[in-house]
C-alpha cells in the first residue's frame, strides 16, 4: 500500500511539473533572444547619449542576424561588425520589422537608427519560435522596450 501511495504522489508531482519543465527547457532560446534584443536596444540608447554618435541596429531577416554600427566606423569595421553579428539561436527566427511610416519588412535587411539626441526610430521587431511569436516595441523617446507575447502591430 505504501508503495502505491508513493508512486501515486510521484505521478501527481510529475503531472504538475511537466508544464513548468516545458516552459523552462523548450523556450530557453526564445528567452535568451528576447534578453539579447532588449539589452542591445537599451545599450544603444545609452551609447547614443554618452558617446554622442548615431548608431544603427541592422537586422538581417534572411539570415536571422543582428548587429550594430555607428557613424564613426570605417568600412572595414562595418564589415567586421556584420561578420561578427549575433545569430538567433535554435529555431528562433526573425519574421519581420515594422515601422509606423515605412511599413513592414519581411525579407532583406531592416535598419533601426538611434540618434545622438537620445531618440530612435519607432519600430516593432517580430520573432518566432515554433508557434510562439513575440514582438518588441521600440519607442522613440522611452528607454524601455515593450515586449508583447503575440504578433503585435501598430494598428493594435
Amino acid at each position: 500500500i505504501e508503495l502505491k501511495v508513493v508512486i501515486a504522489l510521484l505521478g501527481i508531482m510529475i503531472v504538475f511539473s511537466l508544464p513548468l519543465l516545458h516552459d523552462t527547457l523548450f523556450s530557453d532560446d526564445t528567452k535568451k533572444s528576447s534578453r539579447w534584443i532588449i539589452g542591445k536596444v537599451n545599450a544603444l540608447k545609452e551609447s547614443t547619449l554618452q558617446k554622442q554618435k548615431k548608431y544603427v541596429l541592422h537586422i538581417d531577416l534572411d539570415t536571422d542576424r543582428i548587429w550594430e554600427t555607428h557613424e564613426a566606423m570605417s568600412p572595414e569595421s562595418i564589415e567586421a561588425a556584420a561578420l561578427d553579428a549575433y545569430t538567433l539561436p535554435g529555431d528562433v527566427k526573425l519574421i519581420g520589422v515594422e515601422f509606423p511610416i515605412g511599413g513592414k519588412i519581411i525579407s532583406g535587411q531592416a535598419d533601426i537608427t538611434f540618434y545622438k539626441t537620445g531618440y530612435s526610430d519607432k519600430a516593432l521587431i517580430h520573432i518566432q519560435d515554433g508557434n510562439d511569436q513575440l514582438s518588441f516595441l521600440i519607442e522613440p523617446f522611452l528607454t524601455k522596450v515593450k515586449l508583447f507575447d503575440k504578433y503585435a502591430t501598430f494598428d493594435d
